[in-house]
């Protein structure tokens, strides 16, 4: 065990000299969360992972909660007697009260979604906190999103008991006046919450809600944001502005409303301020809690110490969740990946061996032609590197039962090294050098040499590269990029480098990884013409291409096509034992072997190209895999689709006898781990799939799968892997972020600055939000790192399709609405919005939790559900629950029938409606379906990207809206037609808000520039960078975000960072909400119309209710 003196981390923190309210020197602090409490004798704080309390005026902290799970954001009760909290000990943040004194904690609500406290109610009795739910049937404006801007405000009493709804939409740091009159809030935001010097008229602002009138105002402005309001004596408030440029407390009077600075720190961020009764200020900056007495004076770091903190070595851990294999050439051992580390495993699984145990992360496994040795990428010495390891051993001819492994490290050029891929003989390795050349190294004497310079390949992920030799070793194949834009076509370049890489059949449509043939006669690969390369709404199949590699190579495979096929009738029934099967007959048989037969592998001739193409098979869709089997007229093809109801994906493999013209099913429905590799083994005989506990092996000659269940050890350094972790983002950032100039932050400097908290840190939560503070130093979009969720499938929130009256008083749950499509959306059902669920499978709904409580672990499975009608008849119906994933999407078509269905009343049918999700394939093809089969015929189109977090379809979105007419059928009898049919002609107009993120940020922009109709609704920020959400390979569920391909207009303005205004400007009004009208929306049909508002409804009037 390693044990680290929090004592010596939490140093006393004193003032001498320098600027007002600095530290004399930075201290390795991570003190989070300060909440003062209300008589100002006591701070409470989160550090490593857990709730502290210390006296006020420092001295050594308590702990409130215990280790082994994680604790954030305390709440004082007024009396000072209790605090509440959010803790991840069942698996989502849910809320739990402890009191100050310490005791047990106990459980307040039961959700596997994060909720977190904000506050307590004035008179103590209950917590406000915030939960993204489906909210009230009417009185919710945003669609369901798993973020911020989708949560509304509960209550929930501090002893247990029901949850009741204060705030329909969201409010963020939500506390009431000492009247419980008023409330003071943050508005909601699609933004990562610690991105800093953000200029945009859409960031957060402070707002005031009064519970009298049901009035909602904004108390603060213009484009800096503002936060984290409390109320101060005197009619007062203090908050958090970024006015200054930096993160700073300010006051403001409610009299007046003019803001006054109060601190002026530069540099890190003042976070989390809370007030007490007499006005005293407790917040965070840098790692330390300060205080700030009130009536002015001067910001002082509490000298904060607490007990020793203990640090295992390593965590002992198994894992069979792996990210990759590689098969081994002879076929009895296979190289697997899982969380940065190599293991070797036999094929049988029964011995794993592990070949790294370091905190970095290693990856591209590769076997030599021999077997014998093992190269791979390691990121170490902070760069990355090739390595290769082999038995110490000679007579241990395998990796899985080595008794010692000699590694060593190959020599390349300063630089980072990854993708190690061997050549057929074994002597020289290709690799990507710096990510962007292509090299060849000879291990054995150090030689290397660029084949492919910097420029030809940019690659948007680590991983997205391959490589391909071919079976003479004369020859790479890999991917270039077309000189505008980055559609990969495949290349072909000779290993010594003697000339540039030539692309193989130029296409201006995507092709994926190319393989060789066994005889290296053709290079195969698959054509992806995306089903959004044009504008028509059609799904595009992908095929498999191929080229020869030569003249004689074509010939001698239409040779092989020429080959007699004997009658079906006279065929034998059994096709043999090779995955092409047997030949008809003895002649053919021979034929075949004539034409296959290869002394040598097929030379590689790079002209003529052009006449060499050849089209393998057309018609395929979402093909992983695609190979030439041995005997050069079977196609392998290997197929995705996704299975039913969310449920993962499938694959499905084909072998296509291109002599006969048939396709053969080999398997079906074999289970898949999406974004996994799929791996031929060398002599074609199996195929290889990564399962959720190992891997399958597919006999391709029986289409048989075998399980083979792999148990690998995971044991690690928690803090070293933290620490892995945190500099693996860093460099990662360096690297590839959209600005080489890192928008002027000096990058260096900020890793010195937050390396020094890594000691602090307890988990993965705390390296993420270490990690989103980090990334908002460089004011940039798309900088979040968060977790996935892990919650016990015991505690996942099932969901009965149903919207709850949650200000009912009980006892039970009463029904508000039915969610179309729901599990109660049946013709046979009884229940009735009005009812009141009373039972859960015979037991009562609790007041505690409510029914979601009981719903717990439910999903998928038959429940009974017994409801009462207003009459008093009580029933009982069996039904099966949903997730809340299918919850949220169910809600969503809802919202968006609503809106549909107020657009028609609006304009007495003359306008269409149209939301786009998001910005992909399936919000497309949608999209495309309403607008020209329900909307065929409408006079103009509201297009609403509002709550619209992105993707990549503003270009097809743009083509689909300018359409200019230019012909019409016209039949003498019949509809008439006009083209362009797909693509939309006559007025349109583009509904937007603070939420349309990314490329719905892009759209918007475009659709102003093309000049294609006017931008309705509120200001949106300039988000417009293409963005790689990075799945941690060291850190389980950590997932970062890497802005880094900028997007321009055609005047030279970078769209990041860059507001696109609208038209007409229509402001968020939270009130309007709450009555269920949608003022955006009107304004939006309004304009359509010439400006007269709808003759079906008065301006105003409210969405109609289900």
């Amino acid at each position: 065990m390693r044990r680290l003196p929090v004592s010596a981390l939490l140093l006393l923190c004193t003032i001498a000299g320098g600027r007002a309210g600095e530290p004399s020197e930075p201290r390795p602090l991570w003190l989070r969360e300060p909440a003062l409490s209300p008589d100002a004798s006591r701070i409470a704080f989160r550090y490593h992972g857990r709730i502290w309390t210390v006296p006020a005026t420092g001295g050594e902290a308590r702990a409130l909660t215990g280790a082994g799970a994680h604790a954030e954001t305390p709440v004082w009760a007024p009396d000072g007697q209790n605090l509440a909290f959010a803790s991840d000990r069942s698996g989502a943040l849910n809320l739990y009260g402890v009191p100050a004194a310490g005791g047990e904690a106990r459980r307040l609500t039961w959700y596997s979604l994060d909720e977190r406290p904000m506050s307590m109610t004035p008179d103590g009795r209950s917590v406000l906190f915030a939960s993204a739910r489906l909210g009230d049937a009417t009185r919710t404006f945003a669609p369901p999103l798993r973020s911020e801007l989708a949560s509304q405000v509960y209550a929930v009493p501090l002893a247990g008991g029901r949850e009741t709804l204060v705030l329909p939409n969201a409010a963020l740091d939500a506390t009431w006046d000492p009247e419980g009159r008023r409330l003071l809030y943050t508005s909601a935001n699609i933004e990562q919450r610690f991105r800093q010097h953000q200029v945009s008229q859409a960031v957060r602002q402070v707002w005031l809600y009064d519970a009298a009138t049901g009035r909602h105002e904004r108390l603060t402005g213009g484009t800096r944001e503002s936060r984290g309001a409390v109320w101060l004596p005197g009619g007062e408030i203090a908050y958090l502005g970024e006015a200054s440029g930096t993160l700073n407390v300010w006051r403001l009077s409610l009299a007046d409303r003019v803001p006054r600075q109060v601190t002026r720190f530069d540099g890190a961020p003042v976070r989390s301020l809370s007030a007490s009764r007499t006005g005293d200020l407790a917040f965070a900056r840098d790692g330390q809690v300060y205080r700030l007495r009130a009536g002015g004076g001067t910001p002082e770091p509490v000298p904060i110490t607490a007990p020793e903190a203990t640090f295992p070595d390593a965590v002992p851990a198994r894992t069979s969740d792996f990210g990759d294999l590689a098969p081994a050439p002879l076929g009895h051992e296979v190289a697997l990946v899982a969380q940065g580390e190599i293991y070797v495993a036999a094929r049988d699984g029964k011995s794993v061996k592990r070949i790294t145990r370091t905190p970095g992360e290693e990856r591209n496994p590769a076997f030599s032609p021999d077997g014998r040795r093992l190269a791979y990428a390691a990121e170490r010495d902070g760069h990355w590197g090739l390595y290769e390891v082999r038995p110490a051993q000679a007579d241990e001819r395998g990796f899985a039962q080595a008794t010692r492994l000699i590694e060593r490290a190959l020599p390349t050029p300063p630089g980072d090294a990854f993708l190690p891929t061997w050549s057929p003989d074994g002597r020289q390795l290709a690799y990507i050098h710096d990510r962007g050349a292509v090299h060849v190294l000879d291990p054995a004497t150090g030689a290397d040499r660029e084949v492919v310079p910097p420029g030809r390949f940019y690659p948007y992920r680590d991983g997205s590269w391959w490589l391909a030799w071919s079976p003479d070793g004369r020859w790479l194949a890999l991917p270039v990029q077309l000189d505008r834009g980055f559609t990969d076509n495949v290349a072909v370049v000779p290993a010594d480098g003697s000339r540039p890489a030539e692309r193989v059949a130029p296409a201006g449509e995507g092709q994926g990884e190319a393989r060789w043939s066994p005889d290296g006669g053709m290079l195969v690969w698959r054509s992806e013409p995306e089903d959004l390369h044009s504008a028509s709404g059609a799904t595009e199949p992908a095929d498999i291409d191929a080229v020869f590699a030569s003249r004689r190579a074509r010939d001698a495979y239409e040779a092989r096509l020429r080959v007699p096929i004997e009658p079906e009738a006279s065929r034998p029934a059994d096709r043999g034992t090779e995955p092409g099967g047997e030949p008809d007959t003895a002649e053919a048989k021979a034929a075949l072997e004539r034409a296959a037969a290869r002394p040598a592998p097929q030379p590689f001739d790079p002209d003529g190209l052009e006449d060499r193409r050849h089209r393998l098979s057309p018609g395929h869709v979402d093909v992983v895999l695609a190979a030439m089997l041995r005997d050069g007229t079977s196609l392998l093809v290997v197929e995705r689709s996704e299975r039913p109801k969310g449920e993962g994906y499938a694959l499905t493999g084909t072998i296509r006898d291109l002599r006969r013209g048939t396709r053969r099913t080999v398997f079906s429905d074999l289970s898949y781990k999406a974004f996994t590799p799929v791996r031929l083994s060398r002599d074609q005989k199996s195929l290889l799939v990564l399962s959720g506990t190992g891997f399958t092996e597919v006999d391709l000659a029986k289409g048989t799968p075998r399980h083979v269940r792999v148990e690998a050890d995971a044991s690690h350094d928690p803090a070293a892997r933290l620490a892995a972790g945190f500099d693996q983002y860093w460099r990662l950032t360096r690297a590839k972020f959209l600005d080489p100039g890192m928008h002027g932050v000096d990058w260096d400097a900020v890793r010195t600055r937050y390396a020094r908290f890594l000691p602090a840190l307890a988990d993965a939560r705390d390296l993420a939000e270490l990690l989103s503070e980090m990334a908002g130093e460089l004011d940039a979009s798309h900088t979040r790192a968060f977790l996935s969720p892990s919650v016990p499938a015991g505690e996942e929130t099932a969901s009965l399709g149903l919207y709850y009256d949650e200000t009912f008083a009980g006892p039970g749950m009463r029904v508000a609405a039915i969610l179309p499509a729901g599990p109660f959306d049946t013709g046979d059902t009884r229940l009735a919005p009005g009812d009141v669920i009373t039972a859960v499978d015979g037991e009562a709904v609790p007041d505690d939790g409510g029914p979601r409580r009981l719903l717990r672990g439910t999903r998928d499975r038959r429940i009974e559900v017994a409801f009462v009608k207003p009459d008093g008849t009580e029933l009982r119906e069996r039904r099966v629950p949903v997730s809340l994933e299918r919850e949220r999407d169910l809600a969503f078509e809802r919202w968006r029938r609503r809106r549909r269905d107020a657009v028609a009343a609006r304009s007495c049918g003359r306008l269409g409606y149209v939301h786009v999700r998001a910005m992909n394939a399936a919000s497309y093809r949608s999209t495309f379906a309403e607008v020209f089969g329900r909307f065929g015929r409408a006079e103009g189109l509201v297009v609403d990207v509002r709550f619209n977090g992105g993707g990549n379809l503003h270009n097809q979105l743009l083509t689909m809206l300018s359409g200019r007419p230019y012909l019409t059928f016209a039949p003498r009898t019949g509809p008439v037609q006009s083209d362009p049919r797909d693509r939309w002609s006559r007025p349109s107009a583009v509904l937007m808000n603070g939420a349309s993120y990314s490329d719905a940020s892009i759209f918007p922009q475009g659709y102003r520039d093309l000049g294609i109709g006017p931008l309705v609704g509120e200001p949106v920020a300039g988000t417009g960078t293409f963005v790689w959400w990075v799945p941690s390979p060291i850190v389980p569920r950590l997932t970062y975000g890497l802005p880094q391909v900028p997007l321009y207009r055609t005047d030279g303005t970078r769209l990041e960072n860059t507001d696109v205004l609208p038209d007409l400007a229509v402001p968020a009004d939270p009130a309007a909400w709450a009555e269920g009208r949608d003022p955006q929306l009107d304004a939006a049909v309004d304009r359509l119309l010439g400006g007269t508002g709808g003759a079906c409804r008065p301006v105003g009037a409210a969405v109609a209710p289900e």
